[in-house]
Formats: structure tokens, sequence, C-alpha cells
């Protein structure tokens, strides 16, 4: 699949793909993916009757978003290892570390899921959580995305210190401290999430919750404004 991808990406002429080729520890952190939806596929409700069938069928929602998450993340890492190469120890210490984040976000990420389709879309799909315990929940599901994307900036904080190694070019050290601001922003949100979660729940489990929902809205103007400052900038950059 990384490799069919890889064939079908736009690719900057600025830029040099020094991790065209898949190493093992591509192929690994692969496997690792693809074993994250299979644990979220076989914990959908199994059918054993037309409910049990009615009631597995609303849990596509749920299933549409885990997926796309997962995707989402994958394609952080495949964009990373496809310019810079993992052959680097202490870049492969990051990735260990990485995919087995990966494997524990599967059930908050699933859980989430299904309680906020269950919220948004009434589906009366069994989620055992009490109201006072979404706060938790809501700060169990930010740790986990923060601690991902946190690693994905060390990757690039990782990748500028070894600048040399990687002979980057002008555009390409560019282009590596834009993504760290990016993902700055990724793990910053869920960051403020959990903090303004902690500290609103000492009043309020229900605004708690709402309010550790709601930070995660600052995700598209800060984004806008990022790409919008990457695009002016990139274009001081002649292509070759």
């Amino acid at each position: 699949m990384r490799n069919e991808v890889l064939k079908n990406r736009q690719h900057d002429p600025r830029i040099t793909y020094r991790g065209e080729n898949a190493s093992r520890l591509d192929n690994l952190t692969d496997a690792v993916f693809g074993i994250a939806i299979t644990l979220l596929i076989f914990n959908l409700t199994n059918p054993n009757s037309f409910e049990d069938l009615l009631t597995f069928t609303k849990t596509l929602p749920a299933f549409l978003i885990s997926i796309s998450f997962i995707i989402f993340i994958w394609i952080e890492h495949l964009e990373f290892s496809e310019i810079y190469t993992l052959n680097n120890t202490g870049l492969t210490v990051l990735n260990t570390v990485f995919i087995a984040l990966v494997i524990f976000y599967v059930y908050p990420l699933r859980f989430l899921t299904l309680f906020l389709t269950n919220f948004f879309f009434n589906t009366e799909i069994a989620v055992n959580i009490q109201g006072e315990q979404v706060p938790y929940l809501m700060m169990y599901y930010g740790f986990v995305a923060f601690a991902l994307y946190f690693i994905l900036y060390l990757f690039y904080h990782r990748a500028l210190r070894l600048k040399e190694e990687f002979n980057l070019n002008a555009y390409e050290e560019f282009y590596t401290k834009s993504q760290k601001n990016r993902l700055l922003i990724m793990f910053a949100v869920p960051l403020l999430s959990i903090v303004l979660t902690v500290v609103i729940n000492e009043f309020s489990f229900l605004w708690a919750s709402v309010a550790g929902g709601v930070a995660y809205i600052l995700y598209t103007p800060l984004m806008i404004f990022w790409q919008y400052k990457f695009k002016n900038k990139s274009k001081e950059f002649q292509h070759p």
C-alpha cells in the first residue's frame, strides 16, 4: 500500500525524497497500523440477531471516524519517512514509541467515537460511562492525541538537527521548520483541551466536557493561518 500511495503522490521538485524505497522499519510501522485497523474491526459488535445487525450498522459512523484518524496519523508518518528516511538511531527510538502509541490509541479512540456517535445521533449503542466520567475520557483522549503529535514533532526536530547528515537544502530546512510549527499546533490544542478540562472540572463536569471538546475547534483557524504563512514564504524559494 505504501508503494502505491508514494507512486500517486505529488512531489515537490524542491525536495529530495530520501525514503521512497520503504525500509524494514517502514514496513513494520505499516504493519502496526494494519493491526490497529484490525483491532477496530474486531471490536465491532458481532451481529447474531436482527437487532444486533441494526446495532452493528449504527456503529459505522464511529468506525469511519476512527479509521479516518488512524489513516491521518499514518499519512503524517509516511510523509516524514518519505523525505528523511528513518535510518538513524534517534529516529528509530522515536518510531518505536510512536508505533506503541498507535496501538494504545485504538481503544480510547474507538470508545470516544462510539460515545460521540451515541450522543449526537442518538444511536442507543451501549456505552457504559457516567456523566462525571466524561471529562476524564476527554483528558484520556487528549493525552494520547498530544503524545502522538508530540512524537511527530520530535521527528522533525531530530531531522533538523541532522540537517548536515541529510544534506538539507535551504527549502528543505524551511520546510522542516514549518512542519515543526504545524505539529506544535497539532499537539498544543489537545494539551489546551486537557488543561481546560482539568480546571473547569473542579466546578462543573458538564462544562468541562464541553470546553474540552470545543477547544479542538481551534484547529481550523490556526491551521488556516499556518497554511497562509507557509504558502507565502515558500514562494520565495525558486523551483530548480
